[in-house]
């Protein structure tokens, strides 16, 4: 699954050494003995920091919306001395990004803002020590995109500092922005962009006042994987509303596990406006139809995962032949799905690439900050930042 093993990790802890509370994952980085503090995001907070030829991940911290990890936070950063720069998550709004900003200011360093799907596919590249470019697939419930748009469906070619975005889900409507993360049949609503389909399903829901936000202008987009998760959950489990991020996908990869995954339903993989566009919009009729048939929610949930590896896998295929790289990252929540991942490794393999995942950090945003510390590093040593 990876070119090497990655490197034993450093038995000391230069920076996190009597922080109550808090795990470190000592890793090698060729850092040029540039000290980076790196602030990760909000929800699932942790913290990198470099210097000695090792990075020092932390593992999740808390969300940092919560003042007693805020305060957590806070004091480790202020602690840091001896820093070359400070990197933090592209989101202007996010607390992590103000404390980033807040320290690179005070201290007078450069402040380096990196793309959430980049970080992800960084993090894989920094812990087997891969400088040389790379595919990644970045699959998760959101990031903040470079054209402001809700990210989350990505493949990106990555070299070093710098990434374009090779391919990505279609960008489809939010209806009622966050509320749609919390009501995935919103997103059902969204991607099967019929009211008359909709209303099959969704019978004492108001379908045509969510249509009519989908056709908004000013209804935000999104091409996150976590969103698909949710509509597909939506329309074959009949999920309405979800407690926690994450929860209509655990749900639909339990159900598919009693399932057979041999139907592979339709999707269109596009060039459009530089970049691959994946359509899933067909697939979504078709399950419709066939849960309105009587097939079953598993053979149905075993489906949706089986096209969706297929379809990761083909554009993932697609870039690096078209960038000429034979390694391809896996990064990002989605991946903790096993059936997904598997399914998608198979098929990359067999296409003769080298797949990359995780094996010291968390496929979420947990690895996220040594990601963001990564890209600041090559940034700098290529006089970029």
């Amino acid at each position: 699954m990876s070119p090497s093993a990655a490197r034993e990790p450093s038995p000391q802890h230069f920076f996190f050494d009597g922080t109550e509370g808090v795990v470190v994952v000592s890793l090698p980085i060729n850092s040029d003995n540039m000290a980076i503090a790196a602030t990760g995001v909000d929800l699932k907070n942790s913290l990198c920091i470099t210097g000695h030829g090792f990075a020092e991940a932390s593992e999740v911290i808390g969300d940092i919306n919560d003042p007693a990890v805020y305060e957590k936070v806070a004091t480790i950063l202020n602690q840091t001395t001896g820093l070359n720069a400070v990197a933090c998550d592209l989101h202007p709004d996010l607390h992590s990004t103000r404390l980033a900003a807040q320290l690179s200011e005070r201290l007078g360093l450069p402040l380096i803002q990196v793309q959430h799907h980049h970080a992800h596919i960084a993090a894989v590249m920094a812990e087997f020590e891969i400088e040389s470019p790379v595919v990644g697939l970045a699959m998760d419930g959101y990031g903040f995109g470079t054209d402001g748009s809700a990210w989350g469906g990505e493949c990106l070619y990555v070299d070093g500092g710098e990434f374009q975005r090779a391919g990505h889900l279609k960008q489809v409507a939010m209806p009622g922005g966050d509320a749609a993360s919390r009501e995935p049949w919103r997103m059902a609503v969204a991607w099967l962009n019929s009211p008359e389909v909709s209303s099959r399903l969704f019978h004492a829901s108001p379908v045509t006042l969510i249509q009519r936000l989908c056709d908004s202008e000013n209804t935000p987009l999104t091409s996150s994987a976590g969103r698909l998760f949710d509509a597909v959950s939506a329309i074959v489990l009949g999920r309405r509303d979800v407690t926690f991020e994450g929860e209509a996908a655990i749900a639909l990869e339990q159900v598919a596990a009693g399932g057979r995954g041999d139907n592979l339903f339709y999707y269109q993989l596009k060039q459009r406006e530089g970049s691959l566009e994946l359509d899933f919009s067909e697939m979504m009729h078709q399950l419709v139809e066939a849960l309105l048939e009587g097939k079953s929610r598993a053979a149905l949930s075993a489906g949706f995962h089986t096209t969706l590896a297929a379809a990761l896998a083909d554009m993932a295929i697609r870039s690096a032949a078209a960038k000429g790289v034979e390694h391809v990252v896996l990064a990002g929540g989605c991946f903790l799905n096993r059936l997904l991942k598997e399914q998608v490794i198979e098929q990359l393999e067999t296409a003769g690439l080298r797949v990359l995942c995780s094996q010291q950090l968390p496929e979420g945003d947990g690895a996220i900050a040594l990601g963001q510390a990564w890209v600041a590093i090559q940034q700098l040593k290529r006089g970029d930042a």
